[in-house]
């Protein structure tokens, strides 16, 4: 035996069972035009001058499959709904009023590697608006970051070393009263663990 075989570590072999990924990508998707009629002048103390957009939620589930090419190739369609509030503002900065749990949504369809057996997920993982006032409307456009995988539970062998064993955690030291200005401006590096 050479001394590289004998200083390899022995594995054994075992059979785990874990999500399998088959297809992920990503979608940046771009929605202007979401308009929300603006109250009626007679209710307004104030004339509005600008508007603040704050995304609370999105939602992305699968809403189409076709049926799998012999290749394994799906047109995929998921549902997206997003709830935002919307701010307007006075001259002043001053919230005149809200519009709180707005939603609107729109299905997007793409071509996943998702033969039968296998389930999606999908999840807008950053998002951002920004509206402004036109005319009797607030006019927003939404940019969002779509994440889509398809996976299937599947059973695998594999080569093991054995089981992963947890190293000792570091104990969490009492802290006093922050430092002004910061000593370091970055974290430090963690050590490596012995």
């Amino acid at each position: 035996m050479s001394e590289e075989t004998m200083s390899m570590p022995r594995f054994e072999t075992v059979c785990i069972e874990v999500p399998k990924v088959y297809d992920f990508c990503f979608q940046a998707e771009r929605r202007e035009n979401v308009c929300t009629p603006l109250i009626d002048a007679a209710r307004c103390p104030q004339t509005p001058v600008s508007v603040n957009c704050v995304i609370k939620d999105t939602v992305c589930e699968e809403v189409n499959r076709s049926e799998p090419t012999k290749g394994g190739r799906a047109n995929v369609t998921f549902a997206i709904t997003v709830t935002y509030d919307v701010e307007v503002l006075n001259t002043a900065g001053e919230v005149i009023f809200t519009f709180e749990d707005l939603t609107f949504g729109f299905t997007k369809t793409v071509v996943l590697c998702a033969p039968e057996g296998t389930f999606t997920s999908c999840s807008v993982v950053r998002s951002a608006c920004s509206c402004i006032l036109l005319g009797t409307q607030i006019c927003c456009t939404f940019d969002l970051c779509i994440i889509i995988q398809s996976l299937a539970i599947v059973k695998l062998l594999i080569p093991s070393f054995g089981f992963c064993t947890p190293s000792l955690c570091e104990q969490v030291s009492p802290v006093g009263p922050f430092v002004c200005p910061p000593v370091n401006l970055f974290p430090p590096q963690c050590r490596p663990r012995p």
